[in-house]
Order: structure tokens, then sequence, then C-alpha cells
């Protein structure tokens, strides 16, 4: 499969990111960590055969992150892709833990599904959600996915995902989600 993989919110130009922080809670920055958590991702669904583009948005480059929007679904949908997946970590109360995928379209469910019991093997199963209020699932012409990997605002979570070893098993899990179906 020709796969996008797109790295959630960017870093503006004036230095504040779009996403959330929770290092303040024992966790760490979404964007810093998905960035990261995105070679490995793609390095492991290469492995399983697909061809992946990792989409990152230029740094320090945007104002805001209508930007950002138009960037990745223009660059997707030019593309030719099969897959959408992008990259995410939850932020809430720091007690909150686990992982969920986000679908729209029931191709999209179908890929949620695997990649969620994948990832619940590590993190607390909080199940996949249909959502239709997300520009990447309802704005690429490919079925899309939204990966809340687990909330960065949990130590207990963060512990789980905390380094280079750590990322890669959890790169793999999401490669054999993907290429379960």
């Amino acid at each position: 499969m020709k796969i996008a993989l797109t790295v959630g919110h960017s870093l503006l130009k004036n230095g504040c990111y779009t996403s959330a922080d929770g290092t303040r809670y024992g966790g760490c920055n979404e964007y810093k960590w998905c960035k990261t958590f995105s070679k490995q991702v793609a390095n492991a669904l290469r492995k399983k055969g697909h061809k992946v583009t990792r989409i990152v948005c230029p740094e320090k480059k945007f104002t805001s992150s209508i930007q950002e929007k138009i960037y990745k679904l223009n660059l997707i949908n030019s593309g030719n892709y099969d897959l959408v997946i992008e990259l995410h970590l939850n932020a809430s109360d720091p007690k909150a833990e686990g992982t969920e995928v986000l679908y729209k379209s029931s191709t999209g469910k179908k890929y949620a599904d695997k990649v969620q019991k994948q990832l619940s093997t590590i993190f607390e199963n909080r199940g996949t959600k249909q959502r239709t209020d997300l520009y990447i699932l309802n704005g690429t012409k490919p079925p899309a996915i939204l990966i809340e990997t687990f909330f960065c605002t949990s130590k207990s979570d963060f512990k789980k995902a905390k380094g280079l070893i750590k990322r890669r098993k959890l790169a793999k899990l999401v490669a054999n989600g993907i290429s379960s179906v």
C-alpha cells in the first residue's frame, strides 16, 4: 500500500506548538514525541512492504493551525495514497490513560480496529471511535485513521512509551495492525 503518515500539529513561526504538552505532569510534548515516533512507524511499515511518505509541517513557517490543515490536505489529496495515518497523543486530566484510534469511514474502521487491538496490548483499551468533526478524517480522499497513541499528560502512559526501544515496539504494533487488514 501507499501510505501517507502525518504528524499531528506543528511548530508555529512564533515558537508555539499547536499540540498538547504534558511535560508538567510527567508526560511529554505531543508534537515532539509524534515527530520522532513517525520515523519508527515509517520504518516498521516499510519493513512490511508498504510505501510510506512522512508528512511533517515545516517548522516555524506557519502562523496558524489552519495553514497546517491546508498544507497536509494538499499533499495527501494530490498523492494518490491508499491510506492516511495521523499520529497524535491524547491530553486530559493526568489520571486519564489509554489508547484510542479514530476513524470516519467503514474502511477506516477496519484499520482502526486492527491498530487499536495491537496498541491495547500496551495501553488501556479506550476503543475505536467514529469521528466526523476532524479535518484529517473528513478532508482526505483516501480512508484515514487518527491514532491517539497514549495520553501525553499521563506519567504512567509515558513510561510505557519513553525511549527508542519502546517507540520501536509501538511502531511495530501499528505496522502489524495496518498489515493485518
